[in-house]
């Protein structure tokens, strides 16, 4: 198939209805809901992220048809320019826009065209980063019938391989890295026009950020949201918020194409990991801290080989439930959960991964992103959770 077949095949898809979205949250419950078709399929891979505004569908679209309003909810577009504008058709004008977002390393740029639609925009990235590329940005009422809540949704993909270098470095390490920087970027969009939309201003999280409790990794709510999807290899995601505004944690849940036995019996071994991105080498710790000589507990020794972030170092094991704190290294106190629960057919096995990654510390490059911009600790750890559930899949299927 060609690939501008391809593209236009995206184009028309959607990943979910409307009312479907809208039942996916209810169950997740205070996340925002993140959909991705098969990671590893055809490329570009779609997503659809979607959350809850306290704003009425029509405010919310006059903001969304604004080019201002872009630069305003992120500052860190550095340019949102109208070159043109044409006449699609009677009383549709589309603009011709030319922009330049800054990110540390090497600022992203190029046109796009901004076409308002019954319920929003579509963004056609037309020249530059991400292109081609298309994503559609809509506020919808709700089947509650709430006059002053919508449901803000951005959908689409985008192309990464012409990108700047430092992308280009992760899309050389995995194939999963363009998926996961298009939901990072996505992420960070919806959630900042949120924001603008509901308060009409700029605003981030600035609480400090703290070590998160074990209690916070649990998997219930994204299997059910996930249990209205069809038996496949589609992914869904949930990101929680604290009230603060900072990041609680990041759930990933995939089917595995083997059992709960089975998959359960492989989640303790610890070759099983170096599935994981940035987990080259992983070991029972020989040198145990302090922190791990509690005897119902394991320590592995992580050594990490992931590009620009740093994600190695000691994590104690609780084996019987498979929940992990990082005991020492840059990332200290990040918190994972491995769950394996029924999957959706007689039979078959669900992962569900839940993890707050304290992705801020992960090095240079990483704390440099996050204090850029405040929503890229969701949107980085999010992108971190896929390529870790998605790579932890196929590991635990092995016989």
């Amino acid at each position: 198939m060609g690939a501008a077949l391809v593209l236009h095949l995206l184009a028309a898809l959607s990943l979910a209805e409307s009312t479907d979205v809208s039942t996916m949250l209810d169950r997740l419950g205070d996340a925002d809901l993140v959909l991705v078709n098969d990671p590893l399929g055809t490329r570009p891979v779609r997503v659809l992220l979607a959350t809850r505004v306290a704003a009425s569908p029509e405010k919310a679209r006059q903001v969304l048809i604004d080019p201002a309003s872009y630069r305003k909810a992120m500052p860190a577009f550095r340019r949102v320019e109208v070159l043109t504008e044409r006449e699609r058709e009677p009383g549709l004008t589309e603009l011709d826009i030319a922009w330049e977002l800054e990110v540390p390393l090497s600022n992203l740029k190029g046109r796009l065209w901004l076409t308002p639609q019954e319920h929003g925009v579509a963004l056609d990235l037309d020249a530059g980063d991400f292109s081609p590329g298309r994503f559609h940005v809509t506020a919808t009422r709700e089947k509650s019938g709430k006059p002053n809540q919508s449901l803000l949704c951005v959908e689409g993909y985008a192309n990464l391989r012409e990108s700047n270098w430092a992308l280009r470095q992760f899309l050389r390490h995995s194939v999963l890295a363009e998926p996961a920087i298009t939901l990072a970027a996505s992420y960070v969009l919806l959630k900042a026009l949120a924001i603008f939309i509901e308060r009409g201003r700029y605003e981030r999280p600035s609480a400090p950020m703290k070590a998160p409790d074990m209690s916070i990794l649990h998997a219930g709510r994204a299997w059910r949201a996930a249990s209205l999807l069809p038996p496949g290899k589609a992914v869904l995601g949930g990101v929680r918020s604290l009230a603060d505004g900072r990041l609680g944690n990041v759930e990933v849940v995939l089917d595995l194409g083997t059992s709960v036995e089975r998959a359960s019996g492989r989640r303790l071994r610890p070759e099983v990991y170096r599935a994981l991105p940035g987990w080259k080498k992983v070991a029972l710790e020989s040198n145990k801290p302090d922190a791990c000589k509690d005897v119902a507990t394991l320590c592995w020794a992580v050594e990490s080989s992931l590009p620009l972030f740093s994600l190695g170092g000691t994590w104690k094991i609780w084996p019987r439930l498979m929940r992990a704190r990082m005991v020492a290294g840059e990332t200290k106190d990040a918190v994972m959960a491995v769950d394996i629960l029924p999957g959706r057919s007689v039979g078959s096995a669900t992962l569900v991964l839940a993890q707050q990654p304290r992705i801020h510390r992960a090095g240079y490059v990483a704390g440099k992103l996050v204090a850029a911009e405040p929503l890229l600790e969701h949107g980085l750890s999010l992108a971190l959770t896929l390529l870790s559930g998605v790579s932890l899949g196929p590991a635990l299927e092995k016989k």
